[in-house]
């Protein structure tokens, strides 16, 4: 089966790796001169809950969810209770184009196996290492889901921008290759906020240039950047006839072709803003596989990469 331990994206970030020191010699001076200092504080983000529910405690729900549509698996957090299922609408069996495209875009709901409860999201950002923590975006917001105690946390100040690429995970924010770290970028680019989720401890990492994307280190205060000249607009652009994150489990064929729009330069600030060559992580871990209870998230049919609903935790 398919299986969404970014197989996509972790080739992605190899070539914009790649690309990142092959275009190097073309990125512009960067017009501003701050050190990129680590400023370490100790705060807590605002908390929101989506649509006023309450995060409930509870055993896991082994009844049958999702309905019977055809889709397919997302995420699945360690203890079962969060369940993303991407859904495509209709009673038809969906057919693909060569690059795994469809004509109607699929439903994206994350399931609260807990509670109950689901939500709709506008995209899925990942999973942590522990697949305890989930990065979502919905109504505009970015969303930290902690699949402990159901709750939702809106992420403060968050550069929600798009860079228009849609086979990369959105750039607003990533866990470290572990998932000891989490970074999502602030204040229009120009610094990211790094958090220890096991502790809450947050600190803000100035920049040079304009942040397009941000990778924290599992250990320590570091952190590497994809950097762009503050001056330019716009973010650099992948060429590519990939449709989108998931289109490579029903795709015939892929082509990547370089990039246009500006260069940007990967850098790695150490805590006491030390700056230098930096490479984007090799995420490591899966979405989606086993609970922890030995339970199996089974649908009423697969077919290949394929599934139709409703799906239930299989625990016999």
């Amino acid at each position: 089966m398919w299986n969404r331990t970014y197989a996509i994206v972790t080739t992605m970030l190899t070539i914009l790796a790649l690309a990142g020191r092959l275009s190097a010699e073309h990125f512009s001076p960067l017009t501003q001169t701050a050190t990129g200092n680590v400023q370490a504080t100790l705060k807590l983000a605002e908390v929101a809950e989506i649509e006023d529910s309450e995060p409930t405690a509870g055993a896991l729900l082994t009844d049958h969810f999702g309905n019977s549509r055809w889709g397919f698996v997302e995420i699945s957090s360690a203890n079962g209770r969060l369940v993303v299922l991407r859904r495509f609408h209709g009673p038809d069996k969906p057919r693909f184009g060569q690059h795994g495209e469809v004509f109607d875009q699929p439903q994206l709901t994350v399931f609260d196996r807990f509670s109950g409860e689901q939500h709709d999201l506008a995209e899925i950002i990942d999973i942590d290492f522990s697949r305890r923590w989930l990065l979502a975006i919905s109504q505009n917001q970015l969303w930290l889901i902690d699949a402990e105690n159901g709750k939702w946390e809106a992420l403060v100040g968050v550069d929600m921008d798009s860079d228009g690429n849609a086979c990369l995970p959105p750039r607003q924010a990533s866990f470290s290759a572990k998932g000891r770290k989490l970074g999502w970028i602030v204040d229009g680019g120009r610094s990211v906020t790094v958090r220890e989720p096991s502790t809450a401890r947050e600190w803000s990492v100035s920049t040079r240039g304009r942040v397009w994307r941000a990778w924290p280190d599992d250990e320590g205060h570091g952190i590497t950047l994809a950097e762009l000249d503050p001056s330019v607009q716009g973010f650099p652009i992948q060429n590519t006839s990939c449709a989108c994150t998931w289109c490579g489990r029903f795709a015939l064929s892929e082509g990547f072709f370089g990039w246009t729009g500006p260069s940007w330069k990967f850098e790695h600030v150490a805590e006491d803003g030390t700056r230098s060559e930096g490479v984007p992580p090799n995420r490591e871990g899966s979405w989606h596989g086993k609970i922890e209870s030995g339970c199996e998230l089974k649908a009423a049919f697969a077919d290949g990469n394929l599934e139709k609903g409703p799906w239930h935790w299989d625990c016999g």
